[in-house]
């Protein structure tokens, strides 16, 4: 048995799993997992309102007193209404913002659950949303996001859009990798394009081919979802935070590699025999 020192951390206070932090006497959601919610920043104009309340109202099931707390927010939607930010939008906002990052609406992860992973891009951001299908309605384990930088603003949108898919696969690694899940996107040729053919076009650049062969390393299928129907991550796209999880290409190059030693190391230890090969 060997240990790797910079993998290793002794004598520590607490640890973070799967989304919570343990410590010796209590269990606490991990701040990053809603971080992509609470510190998204207040809207600016009615365009923003409206989609931050796209994405509080795909959950406001789960949430009590939906219509009285979002009311202040919906007042700016109204025709010929001067836009103007006050107390009440605030309060109204902060709220909101902290239901749906409450026990009410986040829900502990459970690998026996139906898998969801959704993923959306906009010209400034990517972002995901994990979630756990219950009864027919999607409830949220844990939101990410982050901005773009300035090259991958210059990429094509299908490019965004799968950067965007890769963004959430490896954001929530630990808890789809060896998993079967659902991956809902709202760009129908990626649907097509990692869908359950997995038929890359001849001309395919190498960008996406990076991005498909590290997928490769999953097992899931692609649910096509229109962007009107995607309001949850679509506004978390639009209005994403600064975040340390980095999507570079030479960290999908270092992913794909680790996922290809996994890969042959169980295939080592698999009994091979004719009738498997053949």
């Amino acid at each position: 048995l060997h240990l790797n020192k910079s993998k290793c951390s002794f004598f520590q206070t607490n640890i973070e799993y799967l989304g919570h932090i343990i410590t010796h006497n209590k269990i606490m959601k991990s701040p990053e997992k809603i971080r992509a919610v609470s510190d998204m920043p207040r809207p600016t104009s009615a365009d923003e309102v409206r989609r931050f309340l796209g994405l509080v109202t795909y959950y406001s099931r789960f949430v009590p007193d939906f219509s009285t707390i979002s009311f202040p927010l919906r007042k700016l939607l109204r025709k010929n209404y001067k836009f103007q930010w006050d107390q009440h939008c605030e309060s109204s906002f902060c709220k909101l913002k902290a239901e749906i990052c409450s026990d009410r609406v986040l829900v502990p992860y459970d690998p026996s659950l139906p898998i969801v992973l959704t993923t959306d891009a906009s010209p400034v951001g990517i972002a995901a949303v994990l979630s756990h299908a219950v009864d027919g309605n999607e409830k949220p384990i844990a939101y990410a996001s982050r901005s773009l930088t300035s090259s991958e603003q210059n990429y094509s949108q299908l490019d965004r859009e799968a950067l965007a898919i890769v963004f959430g696969v490896s954001r929530f690694y630990t808890y789809i990798y060896g998993q079967s899940f659902t991956l809902v996107t709202d760009n129908e040729p990626l649907s097509r394009i990692f869908g359950h053919n997995r038929s890359l076009p001849q001309m395919t650049s190498a960008r996406l081919l990076r991005y498909a062969s590290f997928l490769s390393g999953f097992t899931y299928n692609v649910k096509f979802k229109r962007g009107s129907d995607n309001e949850n991550v679509d506004c978390l796209s639009r209005a994403p935070v600064p975040i340390q999880f980095q999507t570079s290409d030479s960290a999908i190059n270092e992913e794909v590699n680790q996922i290809c030693h996994e890969s042959l190391f169980r295939i080592s230890g698999m009994a091979i025999t004719a009738e498997v090969i053949a």
